[in-house]
């Protein structure tokens, strides 16, 4: 089969390799749908710490049962099937204290090689993080599954009430989907963002408040919809030092900030003491996802509650790869579908 491998900074290789057999409880899946997402752009560019080069490359997919191993009762071959590409212990101290996002193994025993025919999904994912996809669901849709999941982790740490007003820094596919989750769960997202083709999309998806932060400071902007005050929370979707220190200057007193989008190990940011201090801002950052967002995620895409195909703003077959992330670091649209 063919498997594409991040072998260096923006280098991709289409590599032959054997089609996977199913460990027990687990499955194999044909890739009918995998997805580019932020975070594989941001490797490309300079590589990552969970992603060794040469690494099996893409995790955001769906497909149909190929094989599965032994004891498998819920999946049989030629299932459509829709699922992440991780899964919490349950039995680490962080799993049995309510925060499976930070489960100790869930980084290490995590798939990738999505980018590919063919993907081997282990047991524990099978159990907890897989599903059959509707059939109104297109394989497309479905496998937005994992950043949705990532998303809605992120939106429901920052218990809001509704009608909150939510500043979301970043118009890439994970800014976009932060606004599309927060308009659902009864916000006002405010989407800030620089790049005219996403804010266009943005406005097009019927979001009420886009601002382009070219224009001006989105903060006199905020100050005019909020009678002063500031959003009641704002998310940093860049990965940006800029971004992540501008973010506080956003929120009103007692708001919080939201820090999504990941930094270098290596990085340092600088904030105003007094303005965390006196003004008691809440600062989180999450991480991942649990069981129960993978779950909320599912629910929401069976639902038809959000327009996710809107973001993908093209479609290749697996040999254009590497050209599809070549488009994506030039600053081309926002997801693009590959299809073996």
């Amino acid at each position: 089969m063919r498997a594409a491998f991040l072998v260096a900074p923006g280098t991709i290789e289409l590599r032959d390799v054997p089609i996977p057999v199913p460990e027990p409880g687990g499955l194999v899946v044909r890739v009918r749908a995998a997805l580019t997402d932020g975070t594989d752009v941001k490797a490309y560019r300079r590589g990552h710490p969970q992603m060794p080069f040469p690494t099996p490359f893409g995790h955001e997919f769906s497909g149909d049962v190929a094989a599965i191993g032994d004891g498998v009762r819920d999946f049989a071959p030629g299932d459509a099937v829709m699922c992440v590409h991780s899964s919490p212990c349950g039995d680490c101290r962080w799993c049995l204290g309510g925060q499976e996002e930070l489960c100790s193994s869930v980084m290490n025993t995590k798939i990738l090689g999505a980018y590919a025919d063919y993907i081997a999904v282990p047991a524990r994912i099978v159990a907890v993080n897989c599903f059959r996809k509707p059939a109104h669901l297109t394989y497309e849709q479905a496998a937005f599954l994992e950043p949705l999941a990532c998303v809605v982790h992120s939106i429901e740490t920052l218990r809001l009430a509704p009608g909150s007003h939510v500043a979301i820094l970043g118009d890439g596919g994970f800014g976009l989907l932060h606004a599309l989750v927060a308009r659902a769960y009864g916000w006002e997202p405010i989407l800030v963002g620089r790049r005219d083709e996403r804010l266009a999309l943005a406005r097009d998806l019927g979001l009420a408040h886009v601002v382009d932060a070219r224009s001006g400071d989105p903060s006199a902007y905020l100050a005019a919809l909020t009678n002063g005050d500031g959003a009641d929370a704002a998310v940093e979707c860049t990965g940006t030092v800029a971004a992540w220190e501008y973010a506080p200057s956003l929120v009103r007193r007692g708001g919080t900030v939201s820090f999504f989008g990941g930094l270098p190990a290596d990085t340092t940011v600088s904030f105003s003491a007094a303005r965390l201090h006196y003004d008691e801002l809440r600062l989180i950052s999450p991480f991942h996802f649990g069981r129960a967002a993978v779950r909320r995620a599912y629910e929401l895409l069976c639902a038809g509650a959000l327009p996710v195909t809107r973001l993908i703003s093209g479609r290749m077959p697996l040999p254009e790869i590497a050209r599809a992330f070549e488009l994506l670091d030039r600053g081309f649209g926002v997801k693009i579908a590959i299809e073996p």
